[in-house]
């Protein structure tokens, strides 16, 4: 029996759809080939962003004075690019302008001359401290002690975590942007009478001992 006329129309349709579909499938996966193989364009690099690490060794032994005292910096640990520039008879960091993630650390401990070789005193309690990140103005004199510039003020980038003068460290962690050239210092304070505590402690002949250190990275 002859089927209808239609019958036969709908299932030449429906083959001539079939052999395009795979047609397009045989083409589509021709260019995937075709991508996979041929060489990849080049493309812009991206240039590495300026970085730096600066330590505070101990080539010296240094008490701590009352109120806050400035790290100052003693060796570079790495650095790369010209944004970031740190001057080691002040402390002082030279930042361009950019937006920067800055990282750091600031320790402290009990010391005196009667302590064993290679120990260091352990006190409880012991004095509590914290350092801090802010910007620095070289014409700006801070006044003595704790209170010559409030933690709220404008200057202020950061306040570390809370330590103890144990060899505690206090941790920073801060994003910075300045639109123009800007100074950049690390504080530390163990309150206001820090008898018996040092920011340096050179002993057993080692400079090695690193007391403070900040890595900072423009991005």
């Amino acid at each position: 029996m002859r089927p209808p006329i239609g019958h036969a129309t709908d299932r030449r349709t429906a083959l001539a759809g079939g052999a395009a579909l795979l047609t397009g499938a045989l083409a589509l996966g021709d260019a995937a080939a075709a991508a996979t193989t041929a060489p990849a364009t080049e493309s812009r690099a991206v240039p590495v962003s300026d970085y730096a690490i600066f330590t505070e060794f101990s080539p010296e032994t240094k008490p701590m004075v009352p109120g806050w005292n400035r790290r100052v910096f003693t060796d570079t640990d790495v650095r790369k690019g010209d944004a970031i520039q740190c001057d080691f008879a002040t402390g002082a960091i030279a930042l361009a302008p950019g937006l920067y993630h800055i990282t750091g650390m600031s320790i402290a401990p009990y010391f005196s001359v009667d302590d064993p070789p290679e120990m260091t005193t352990i006190r409880a309690p012991a004095s509590a401290g914290y350092s801090r990140l802010r910007s620095f103005d070289p014409d700006f004199v801070l006044a003595p002690g704790l209170r010559g510039i409030e933690n709220d003020d404008p200057s202020i980038i950061c306040v570390g975590s809370s330590t103890t003068a144990n060899l505690t460290p206090s941790l920073v962690e801060a994003y910075f942007e300045p639109q123009k050239t800007a100074q950049i210092i690390l504080e530390y304070q163990s309150g206001s009478k820090p008898d018996g505590i040092y920011l340096r402690v050179h002993s057993e002949n080692s400079r090695w001992h690193a007391m403070a250190r900040i890595c900072i990275r423009r991005i």
